[in-house]
Order: structure tokens, then C-alpha cells, then sequence
């Protein structure tokens, strides 16, 4: 289903549910298209992949990594790969590295971010909106690792959210948890990344994610619209009535 709301992105499709009735989820990427980047330490250049495919937010996925650690070994690497219904990060022993997911519709490179990319793609699908990461129950994330996420809107305005990656984390994160430019609009989106590093936290880091949503409770009708549901409904029936 393609909805207004996905603006200059609506070529687009995304799943748009309602489970339970009391709530809406808008699936940004279930990583169903494979993909996969790796990097050694041989430069400190990152190496990157653009993967398009019309069902992930914008139409494309860019990943990047890079290998900060090895150890002297220059066959450790540190990779980012979408595989069997999962974005993975992993680190080979010893390795350590930095990885990144960004969704900036499709430019051909997967390493700069088009800031105005998704052309103005509206997240806030309802009341107090988040982030939700959904996790593999057979990849368990046992390490500590950086994580961010940053957000351009189609005016030029920045927010980023930073926390330090814990086992057992919150799979939740609010939009209003970000900090930035004031007046910053989830509903009129140009690009998002997201990061996660290992460098300053650990060597062999991996974790896994099934799936990236945006969840937020349905906005009540008004009163008055209750009531004119109510009487529309009404009328039907009396009509049903009659005709029978």
C-alpha cells in the first residue's frame, strides 16, 4: 500500500498495521533483500554497499563499515551483512570496528549521506512515536558497543540520539529523545543513519536486529466525529430495517 503521507517518497511501500487497534507500526526495513560489506585493516577508508529495493524506507540501503582493530592480523575484519531476515554486525578475534546504516533514497554512493534524500518521507504516524528494534531471539548481544542515530530533515535541521549499547538495552527510542536543532521534523524527513562502533568498547562485538519500525499510539477521533460515526451507523441500520 503507498500512502500520502510518504510525500515526495511515495513510490515507496512500506507496511503500515494496526496491532493492536490502539496502536500503528510503519515498517521502515524487515531485511528481507541481502546485502553484504566487509572491511580489513588495510585503509581507513570504509567500504560501502547501496542495495535498492522499493520495499525499505526510500527505496534503498546503504551500508558501511570499517575495521579500526586487528590486532596486527590483516585478515581480521569487521563487517556489516543482511542475511536470513537479519543486519548483522560482527567482528572477527581480535577485530574491532565501525558500522553504519543509512537511508537516503538512492544516489549511488553508500558512503556520503544525501541530507534531502528521502524527499520529505512523515514518521510521525501518531502519538508519541519511536524507533523499535526488533531483535532475533537466537542472537543474543552479550558485548558493550557505541551506538547513534542521526537525522536530517528537508529544512536542514539535525538531531542525533548517543547511547553506550548494553546487553539487555531498550528496544525502544522515542523521537522526543533526540537532541538538536529545535524545530526539528519527523514529518518532513530527509535522511536517517544509524551507527554502531565496537573501536572504544571491545574486540569480536556482534549483534543482530530482525527488523526497524516506527510505533506510535492511534490519535483519538474527536467527539463530535465519534458521534457522527455513531449516527451514520444508525442510519444504516434503519435502512436495512426498511428494506427488510
Amino acid at each position: 500500500m503507498v500512502f500520502k503521507f510518504l510525500g515526495a517518497a511515495a513510490s515507496t511501500a512500506f507496511l503500515l498495521t494496526g496491532v493492536p487497534a490502539s496502536a500503528v507500526t510503519l515498517v521502515l526495513d524487515s531485511f528481507s533483500s541481502e546485502q553484504w560489506v566487509q572491511d580489513g585493516p588495510t585503509s581507513d577508508n570504509p567500504n560501502a554497499s547501496e542495495l535498492a529495493d522499493m520495499g525499505i524506507l526510500g527505496g534503498a540501503r546503504d551500508l558501511a563499515v570499517r575495521n579500526t582493530k586487528a590486532d596486527g592480523n590483516n585478515t581480521a575484519t569487521s563487517e556489516m551483512r543482511v542475511t536470513g531476515g537479519n543486519l548483522k554486525f560482527s567482528n572477527v578475534a581480535g577485530a574491532r570496528g565501525t558500522g553504519w546504516m543509512t537511508y537516503d533514497g538512492i544516489d549511488g554512493d553508500g558512503v556520503n549521506v544525501a541530507t534531502t534524500g528521502l524527499g520529505g518521507v512523515n514518521l510521525n504516524i501518531g502519538r508519541n512515536p519511536y524507533f523499535y528494534f526488533a531483535a532475533p531471539a537466537n542472537i543474543v548481544f552479550d558485548h558493550l558497543a557505541a551506538f547513534s542515530v542521526t537525522a536530517w530533515d528537508m529544512t536542514g535541521k539535525t538531531v542525533t540520539y548517543n547511547e553506550l549499547l548494553a546487553p539487555g538495552y531498550n528496544p525502544n527510542l522515542y523521537f522526543s529523545e533526540f537532541t538538536g536543532d529545535a524545530g526539528f521534523d519527523f514529518g518532513n524527513l530527509g535522511a536517517l543513519q544509524f551507527m554502531i562502533s565496537s573501536s572504544d568498547t571491545a574486540d569480536s562485538v556482534d549483534g543482530a536486529i530482525s527488523q526497524i519500525e516506527v510505533r506510535a499510539s492511534v490519535v483519538p477521533l474527536p467527539a463530535t466525529a465519534l458521534l457522527l460515526m455513531g449516527g451514520v451507523g444508525g442510519l444504516a441500520v434503519l435502512r436495512r430495517r426498511k428494506q427488510a
